[in-house]
């Protein structure tokens, strides 16, 4: 698990393998992370510090600002399993984007109910 700078978008991206993963049926983490304004990681109320990231959908095949995936809080715990909690499932991400860039979150708490006023995608 780890992260890196320089997606395609030019951000910062989480990820780690299924077998690092607790909480996501299975599934791996790969995705591009919002920031708060002070650093990479969100801290909730207990003092953990999170990594929230889009996750584009594996079977959504589309493309532009119809791009699909969950909105994931990733735990920052480098020595054991990424916990994984679904903050938003199926939204778009020009969605996601804008609500994160507009409402400019500090904690893991603001960032969870951003994440949970996003609209479901349209099917």
């Amino acid at each position: 698990m780890g992260w890196h700078q320089g997606d395609a978008e030019g951000g910062v991206r989480f990820a780690a393998p299924p077998d690092a993963v607790e909480g996501y049926d299975g599934r791996g983490v790969d995705g591009a992370a919002y920031c708060p304004p002070a650093g990479y990681l969100f801290r909730d109320e207990a003092g953990d510090t999170w990594w929230i990231i889009f996750q584009i959908s594996p079977d959504s095949g589309s493309h532009g600002s119809k791009v699909r995936g969950d909105v994931l809080g990733c735990s920052a715990a480098y020595d054991e399993l990424v916990h994984v909690r679904v903050l938003a499932a199926d939204v778009l991400r020009v969605d996601a984007d804008t609500a994160f860039r507009q409402k400019a979150p500090f904690s893991y708490e603001e960032a969870a109910e951003i994440a949970a006023s996003i609209p479901r995608a349209d099917t």
